[in-house]
């Protein structure tokens, strides 16, 4: 893979770089980024935000990194955007996509224009580990963060760590990878491809038919005309009837005469029959109902010691979906949990039959509250319980939360 990304990286003038970047932003967003139904456009600022909310990235690093991308020298600009393509290609395994290398063809023909605006380098970083993993970009919410072993929390990590490696770079360590990535004139994005100048420099094409002269015809044995004769009236060979054997018959000297015992008829005594047993009456037992302190007046509770003087509380709805991959099937008939941190009660329920549970919750309206959701997998999944916080707040009126058994349909 890194000789792919070196490849690629290579065959990219200095002056072309942003306009490769640009249009692998474009085709990854538009890639990732489409549903059914109408998504957010995944910007610049979102991928900030999500960032930023998952607490994988802090404000100093985010400043040095695009201090570094958007230097004022054009020397130090180009090396910079450079090294971050050749690392981001190289990771994620863009480098071998026929897409990619039809973009960089592309790039290096294409007219080059000053960009006024700096250049989205955080939601194409998202993007990029986004592709690699298959992850719709429209499940990024930066108001409910992803969980940090999720697998949409571990593609953020991978893209935060991606911008740690540009801003931790030593300038001896980034001179030496810049002079191993410098633009190599003649080179193309894909091995064997033959530049413009090459192109001019080929054989001439053959003329067409019907200046061209065909081969000569072969004629094959095995479809002449010769080789197979049929004769119309040519008599068929009767097959003879089959010999029939004397009758199977069957005499009385032929049946067991006097050589078969017999056995004396079985008789049942009244002696021998097992004393009956009493019959008794069916008692019924009725369970005294029981009251499970955990599962009632859970919004009360939450209400009385979150509530208690401080902030006012407001009801919201939280929607979890249980699907075997996404958007797929729902799971049916699977117990979820949701708790809240010092609160001894619960709410406790089944998916329906889309893989759906909703409830509503009591939340503060400044500084919202955060829930955990525990769904129990059958036992034919494993078994475990699988668990997700959740910080709710009052300016949505319904919060989602999606629980995956596997990220790919066809993944085992």
């Amino acid at each position: 893979m890194e000789e792919s990304a070196l490849t690629l990286i290579q065959t990219l003038p200095d002056a072309h770089l942003q306009v490769f970047a640009a249009r692998l932003h474009a085709w990854l967003v538009a890639d990732l980024n489409q549903s059914s139904e109408a998504v957010p456009d995944f910007t610049e600022s979102r991928a900030k935000a999500l960032l930023r909310a998952a607490n994988v990235v802090d404000d100093p690093t985010l400043h040095s990194f695009a201090k570094l991308v958007e230097a004022e020298t054009a020397a130090s600009n180009e090396t910079a955007v450079r090294l971050a393509l050749f690392d981001l290609l190289n990771e994620t395994n863009l480098a071998s996509e026929s897409e990619t290398q039809a973009i960089a063809a592309a790039a290096t023909h294409a007219e080059t224009a000053n960009r006024q605006a700096p250049f989205p380098w955080l939601s194409l970083s998202i993007a990029a580990f986004a592709w690699k993993s298959e992850y719709p970009l429209y499940q990024l919410d930066p108001a409910s963060p992803p969980g940090e072993y999720s697998p949409a929390g571990q593609l953020v990590k991978r893209a935060a760590f991606f911008l740690r490696q540009q801003v931790q770079r030593s300038a001896t360590d980034r001179d030496k990878l810049a002079r191993k990535l410098a633009y190599t004139e003649g080179e193309t994005a894909v091995s064997g491809t033959p530049t413009l100048e090459q192109l001019n420099t080929q054989e001439t094409i053959a003329p067409l038919p019907p200046h061209y002269r065909p081969p000569i015809p072969v004629r094959y044995p095995e479809v002449a005309r010769d080789t197979l004769q049929i004769a119309p009236d040519e008599p068929v060979a009767a097959e003879p009837p089959a010999l029939r054997a004397d009758s199977l018959t069957i005499e009385t000297d032929d049946l067991p005469g006097e050589h078969v015992t017999r056995m004396p008829p079985i008789r049942i005594t009244k002696e021998q029959l097992p004393p009956p047993r009493p019959q008794t009456t069916p008692r019924v037992v009725t369970p005294q109902p029981t009251t499970t302190t955990s599962t009632v007046n859970f919004a009360d509770n939450v209400r009385q010691i979150f509530g208690r003087g401080r902030e006012p509380m407001k009801t919201t709805k939280l929607r979890i979906v249980v699907e075997e991959f996404p958007d797929g099937p729902g799971l049916y008939g699977l117990q979820i949990k949701v708790s809240c941190r010092g609160v001894k009660s619960y709410v406790a329920g089944t998916t329906n039959r889309e893989g759906k549970f909703l409830c509503e919750l009591p939340v503060r309206i400044h500084s919202g509250l955060t829930y955990d959701v525990d769904v129990t997998w059958p036992r034919d999944l494993g078994g475990e319980t699988e668990r997700k916080s959740i910080t709710l707040n009052a300016d949505r009126t319904e919060f989602a939360l999606p629980f995956y058994r596997k990220l790919l349909k066809d993944e085992g």
